[in-house]
């Protein structure tokens, strides 16, 4: 992405991230070229289509949530509450899988994605 579009989608991220100052200006960037470089491996592209560019600050937002960006400390995951007899179980929820994470933003991805030099292991 050039310059002028990850200036907008900095500006964009902050918005949706409710961050009026500058401070985390830094983080949120690589955040914002982070979500690019997943996209275009997702999608297996070069070039970044224009259609795609609000996707950038919504996944970045995204990321910076859940895996706790800006803290110190990771978040803590709930595995399970137990109360009385009663005990409820999660499913771990990391996204330590680029795809995986991508999966909620395929309706918007898979127009884009290339199919061309598919290896065995994406056919399913």
């Amino acid at each position: 992405m050039e310059k002028e579009k990850l200036d907008e989608a900095l500006e964009r991220l902050k918005m949706l991230l409710g961050i009026k100052d500058n401070e985390q200006d830094g983080l949120l960037s690589f955040l914002i070229g982070d979500t690019a470089d997943m996209i275009l491996g997702y999608c297996r592209i070069e070039i970044f289509p224009r259609q795609l560019e609000s996707l950038v600050p919504m996944i970045a937002a995204d990321m910076y949530r859940r895996k706790g960006y800006g803290n110190s400390n990771a978040p803590e995951r709930i595995k399970s509450v137990t109360q009385d007899k009663r005990s409820i179980s999660f499913k771990d929820g990391s996204d330590t899988d680029t795809d995986e994470f991508l999966k909620e933003y395929e309706s918007r991805l898979n127009p884009f994605r290339c199919r061309k030099g598919r290896v065995p292991s994406d056919v399913g």
